[in-house]
């Protein structure tokens, strides 16, 4: 093993035994304070399966509280989204609370995001940039930049609110740890925050670092002038020559769930996770076989993410709720069964082509019910108002499965030239 990478082991272990010890001690629990909002990773079915989870949020009262939203790939564009509409639509120096309380959160923010995800951002890209990916593959990264400054604007992090926060995630290549995108910072704890970071990256370009998943997209570059980075903890002799050129790939390839910003420091933690079942199979093509060993190995990483949450609800640490598309209603309450979630709505594709009307509504009503279901589940957590289908015309589940018949398929599908079906 090289000495860097010798450094590298060290530094990590010795972070997450101090994080580990912290969290495992009930005493830490009174340091912590605010309440975070993780969302989750899976292109555009996630996004809009958060849409559906934020709306119930705001109809509880709850989502006026969140303090910090943390996001990866698809939980960022929507994260993302919500930072604008807020900054777009408030009243002079109105708080994101009193914002909450006074608009029509679902004629502000929820419909005019079906507009969003009718724009294919994928096909173009990868199509213009098919001859020559593989020698300039910035230039695909570039493209999705630019279609996510159509969305949010050239705004940069440092015009993001101050409160709540907005971190968006992804996962730095060079050192293997997670990587943050906010208006407190730009960087990670190995190479270091970025001087000026907020200012001199936008909103868009940490979108497209956070939602660069592999191989459709290839990484973020940045490359940097040496003395760029402040505080990093690697300290090792190419450490200068590592950090003039590091490259961020989509979050979820390290954290799919959004939680290494707040498992430390917020009282309450919420995760919504738009992640689909690990399916059960047997591959015999050597392609498709190597295929599954990266499936393996990502629903490894995310169990053991679980497994860290839920341990720190279990002690006492946190206070922590989850809710995930996989996920059905119990028998008797509202909702989509189990057999049509794991059948027809977590095979919808995660992917950033265009979404049709069902599909947007079938997935906000999803989310919907998903986190109310896990509200109702813990004490403490208000259940009232009662409970609406967000789009009841979406609720025959036998309809659902025709409208949703194709939602699997990601190419040469009629959606690509503006068809539906």
């Amino acid at each position: 093993m090289k000495s860097t990478d010798v450094e590298l082991e060290r530094l990590r272990v010795q972070r997450e035994a101090y994080r580990a010890e912290r969290a495992a001690d009930p005493a830490h629990a009174d340091e912590r304070q605010g309440r975070a909002l993780c969302l989750s990773g899976g292109g555009y079915r996630a996004a809009l399966f958060h849409l559906g989870a934020l709306l119930r949020l705001h109809e509880t009262g709850l989502l006026a509280g969140v303090t910090m939203f943390s996001s990866v790939s698809g939980g960022s564009i929507v994260s993302a989204w919500l930072a604008c509409r807020y900054l777009d639509t408030r009243r002079a120096d109105e708080s994101f609370a009193a914002w909450n309380d006074r608009i029509d959160f679902r004629a502000e923010v929820v419909e005019p995001f079906r507009a969003i995800v009718a724009r294919d951002i994928r096909t173009v890209p990868v199509l213009a940039t098919l001859a020559h990916n593989w020698l300039w593959p910035s230039h695909r990264i570039a493209l999705l930049e630019r279609r996510y400054a159509g969305m949010f604007g050239e705004r940069s992090l440092d015009q993001l609110p101050e409160t709540p926060a907005f971190v968006f995630c992804a996962t730095d290549l060079t050192f293997g740890v997670n990587w943050e995108f906010s208006r407190r910072r730009v960087g990670d704890y190995l190479v270091g925050y970025l001087r000026d970071g907020a200012r001199r990256v936008g909103l868009a370009c940490a979108v497209a670092a956070s939602s660069s998943f592999p191989p459709v997209f290839g990484p973020v570059r940045f490359d940097t002038a040496p003395g760029a980075y402040q505080r990093g903890r690697y300290q090792g002799d190419d450490g200068e020559a590592l950090r003039r050129r590091i490259e961020l790939s989509d979050g979820g390839v390290y954290d799919n769930l959004a939680t290494e910003p707040t498992l430390r420091r917020y009282r309450e933690v919420l995760v919504s996770d738009a992640g689909g079942p690990f399916v059960f199979e047997s591959r015999r093509w050597w392609l498709r076989q190597l295929m599954r060993y990266t499936q393996v190995m990502g629903n490894q990483a995310e169990a053991l993410r679980k497994r860290l949450f839920f341990g720190q609800a279990a002690t006492g640490s946190l206070i922590g709720v989850y809710w995930g598309l996989s996920g059905g209603r119990d028998g008797g309450a509202d909702g989509y069964s189990p057999a049509l979630v794991a059948e027809v709505i977590g095979r919808i594709r995660t992917d950033l082509d265009r979404f049709l009307d069902a599909e947007f509504e079938v997935l906000v009503n999803h989310g919907y019910f998903s986190s109310l279901d896990a509200m109702t589940r813990h004490d403490g957590w208000p259940a009232s108002p009662a409970a609406a289908w967000p789009y009841p015309q979406r609720a025959d589940e036998g309809r659902v499965r025709h409208w949703l018949r194709h939602s699997h398929q990601r190419v040469l599908h009629p959606r690509w030239w503006g068809g539906g079906g």
